[in-house]
Parts: C-alpha cells; sequence; structure tokens
C-alpha cells in the first residue's frame, strides 16, 4: 500500500500502531523541513495530522523510533543521523528521548546522555524501558537506575520489540536476537544480513525489516506482541 503523505512528512523512520485506529510514524526531517511524530489514517483519504515538530521552538536532530506507553503517552527517541548523513542541518540538541502527552500537547526529556540511541521499548506492564535498560518513574515517567541489559555480538541493536512474556527482540547485524527479561540470549533469527526492525503479525508470525529485504519467521504462536492502543 502506498500513502501520498504531504510534504511536510519527510525520510519516515521508525512507527508504532495501530493507535486508535491510526498510524503513529515518526520522521527524520530533511533540509529546512523539521523532524517529527504524524498521525495518519491508513484508510482513504488517508488523512495526515502532524502532533509534534519542536521542542520549545527548536527543532528536532531526527526523530528515529516511537512507542506508546501503558499510560498512553509516547515516547521517541531523537538522535543526530540527519546531520551525519547529510540531510539535516547542525544540530541543536544532544541526542535524547522525550515523552509526548497527546492529551496536553506537554513535552518533555527523560533520558539523554546517548552516543547513538535508537529503537526504544517497554515491558508490558511499562516499568522498564530499553535501549538501555532503565526503571520508568510511576508519576514523571523519567528514565532511571540506567544499566547496561545484554551485549550485541553481530553490528548493532536498532529496532526493538518486546513480547507478552517479556522477552526483547532486537535488530543487529546478523537478524533478530532476542534475549529474556535478564538479558540472557534466547536465540536469533539469523538471516545473514543486518536487521532494522520487527513486528509481530497476526499470531505465529514475526515480520523481519532487514534493509532491502522482508522476512516473515513462522513462531509459536502463543508468542505475541504487547497489543495497541485501542479506541
Amino acid at each position: 500500500m502506498q500513502l501520498d503523505l504531504p510534504d511536510t512528512i519527510q525520510m519516515t523512520n521508525g512507527g508504532t500502531g495501530p493507535y486508535h485506529g491510526s498510524l503513529l510514524l515518526i520522521t527524520s526531517g530533511r533540509g529546512a523541513r523539521p523532524p517529527s511524530i504524524a498521525l495518519v489514517n491508513p484508510k482513504a483519504p488517508h488523512n495526515t495530522t502532524v502532533l509534534l515538530d519542536n521542542f520549545f521552538g527548536r527543532q528536532f536532530n531526527s526523530l528515529n523510533d516511537i512507542k506508546v506507553h501503558p499510560s498512553g503517552k509516547l515516547f521517541f527517541t531523537d538522535v543526530q543521523y540527519g546531520f551525519l548523513n547529510h540531510f539535516r542541518s547542525e544540530p541543536l540538541m544532544p541526542n535524547q528521548v522525550y515523552r509526548f502527552d497527546p492529551t496536553t500537547a506537554a513535552v518533555r526529556v527523560v533520558a539523554t546522555d546517548f552516543a547513538k540511541s535508537n529503537g526504544i521499548a517497554f515491558t508490558p506492564n511499562g516499568k522498564i524501558a530499553y535501549i538501555y535498560a532503565f526503571d520508568v518513574d510511576d508519576q514523571t515517567h523519567a528514565f532511571t537506575n540506567r544499566r547496561v541489559f545484554a551485549y550485541i555480538d553481530a553490528g548493532v541493536p536498532d529496532g526493538v520489540q518486546v513480547d507478552l512474556r517479556g522477552n526483547v527482540y532486537s535488530g543487529c547485524g546478523d537478524g533478530v536476537h532476542v534475549w529474556n527479561s535478564e538479558g540472557t540470549l534466547l536465540g536469533k533469527f539469523f538471516v545473514g544480513q543486518t536487521s532494522a526492525n520487527m513486528v509481530f503479525a497476526r499470531p505465529g508470525r514475526l515480520v523481519i525489516l532487514a534493509e532491502t529485504k522482508i522476512f516473515v519467521a513462522n513462531i509459536d504462536k502463543s508468542v505475541q506482541g504487547i497489543a495497541p492502543i485501542s479506541p
């Protein structure tokens, strides 16, 4: 399916959904067009609403990935990849993680001091965030108690997903790696090339996005992703 999005939506990177029946897309921006969070109707007429495109008047660097917390708040990573790849201007802010409240439009930094953060995910109860591993404050949602979660032996971790059992999946240099909640490697979906992200489809399917190829892995039907936010 091809969606004809407006010119304000440039360099789409991460996404999640369904979110109240729509898709949440996160963009890196290009040139003077700012990075943004966009809400896209997957059905005709495919109307698009930009939810956020600045932090108190400053453009973000290059938004990279986004997840919906069980509280309904949106959390997203912002990295300087656009500048490093010559399609964005010099960064105005550090690499950081933000929380956005779609109800009040309030946005705040919840974590900083990253070299190059990328994917983000939460445990099913929302108490732990994965970039490093962080505890998530129940009230402020600030990320605390930063710690190493697992070791990657091929490439670098990109997109991150968590299943209902709390197992953590990440796209790496040779496929998708899977760890339990303690950071012990359970196994790999080896595809022989860098995998940027993955998504749970219908029960028994894991779709792996390996940059120029898409793979579908048959998995046990009891293994499911975290349910989306419904109307």
